[in-house]
């Protein structure tokens, strides 16, 4: 009896599972191949919704350009030394965050202090170049401008290691003593 009862059950278990798997077994829903458009579009995270003037620069004024010292803002001292908006009685601290491109000069020298070493030329176009070169510092690199914005960031040259002093050598003893 406990045999033929569990024959039952087991034909009933499988009779309900093509029951409840009923589903379209097709092969009409399968893509083997993406379709054209899918390839060439952009992915969503990829895109971005403004519009076009939401990325318009301001335009370059003198005050965001870097005089022959590495001053700004006509000359002020404090402003080449890494403070923004410093007035004579005491200065405010220098402005946190890092360097980006398109940065004018005069903003990297407010973020990253008194620039060791500057140079000024002209590109194949005319347009204004500058080189500025911190080797010490927050942020140390070579950082290159045209028309007053930067356009490459580089890895400043490292130190030159500090020389190793000489081991003393004790004078050997004579062997036999």
């Amino acid at each position: 009896m406990r045999r033929i009862l569990m024959r039952m059950l087991a034909v009933a278990a499988l009779a309900s599972g093509p029951g409840a798997c009923s589903t379209d077994l097709s092969l009409s829903n399968v893509t083997l191949v993406p379709k054209p458009e899918t390839l060439t579009r952009k992915p969503d995270w990829a895109t971005f919704s403004g519009g076009k003037t939401d990325f318009q620069l301001r335009p370059i004024t003198a005050a965001d350009l870097v005089g022959p010292e590495g001053q700004c803002g006509g000359g002020n001292p404090a402003a080449a030394a890494g403070f923004a908006d410093s007035q004579a009685g005491g200065g405010a601290p220098p402005v946190t965050g890092g360097i980006s491109l398109q940065m004018t000069e005069c903003d990297v020298v407010t973020r990253a202090g008194q620039v060791e070493k500057i140079d000024f030329g002209a590109d194949g176009s005319g347009q204004r170049s500058v080189v500025m070169t911190y080797l010490q510092g927050p942020l140390p690199g070579i950082y290159r401008f045209t028309a007053g914005r930067l356009v490459s960031i580089e890895r400043a040259p490292a130190p030159p290691p500090a020389p190793t002093p000489a081991k003393k050598t004790a004078p050997k003893k004579p062997t036999g003593t």
